[in-house]
């Protein structure tokens, strides 16, 4: 199965523009609360790429699977203070292709910067994500994912096989053909129709599960339980 690895650092530059965000506070708090924007794109053709490997920062991603696509195509919206710290490129790496998104430098007074993305890849293409903060969805991705998140909320849909550790945040997850399993610090977990075994380690927060094959729950932490129209289920 394909896959790709996502690695920001040479990026055309779009479009261009100053945003500010007012900050409650003296003059000094006002200037450094101010962000610049930016829009910038990457690509890279799919030549002997087996896997995805995405590094980003703050900010939300969204990753979409199409069908016949034959290269990734990223879109960038950047928020930064200083443009010397932006950390974006695309490139090939062995068989991965590298994603990276984040900054040199991420603490500022006032706000911090943050990059948007929007990611469209091959459907049968594997991913190994590894995200900081900031709401994450990937819809019709069929390849192998593998999302390390420290918070945020995580929506997947339409999807193969799916592992995620996540901090803190929601989780939902729909329509998977393969096994999902879940490790979970804090967060509502919403689970509906997976072909395969469902496994979940949860620290706090409620969980529902519906239509799933088998489902093994090693800790539940704090929190509700629903589970509905499941094969099998143990809870140890």
């Amino acid at each position: 199965m394909k896959a790709i690895a996502l690695a920001l650092t040479s990026v055309s530059l779009l479009s261009g523009c100053v945003v500010y965000a007012n900050v409650p506070g003296d003059g000094d708090s006002w200037r450094n609360s101010e962000l610049q924007h930016e829009t910038r794109s990457l690509s890279l053709e799919l030549t002997d790429i087996d896997e995805v490997k995405a590094d980003t920062g703050a900010g939300s991603l969204e990753i979409i699977g199409e069908a016949g696509r034959t290269r990734i195509d990223v879109v960038a919206e950047v928020y930064y203070r200083d443009a010397e710290d932006i950390r974006l490129s695309l490139q090939k790496t062995g068989s991965d292709a590298v994603l990276i998104a984040d900054f040199d430098r991420n603490s500022y007074r006032g706000n911090n910067p943050y990059i948007n993305l929007t990611v469209r890849v091959p459907a049968d293409l594997s991913i190994d994500l590894n995200d900081g903060s900031g709401s994450i969805v990937l819809r019709d991705v069929m390849g192998d994912l593998n999302i390390e998140d420290g918070s945020g909320s995580i929506t997947i849909e339409n999807g193969g096989n799916v592992d995620i550790d996540d901090g803190s945040g929601s989780i939902t997850v729909r329509y998977l053909r393969g096994d999902l399993t879940i490790e979970d610090g804090s967060g509502s977990i919403d689970i509906e129709q997976v072909d395969g075994k469902v496994t979940i380690d949860d620290g706090s927060g409620g969980i529902n599960v519906r239509q799933v094959g088998d489902l093994n729950i090693i800790e539940s932490g704090s929190g509700s339980l629903r589970i509905e129209g499941v094969g099998n289920s143990s809870k140890m």
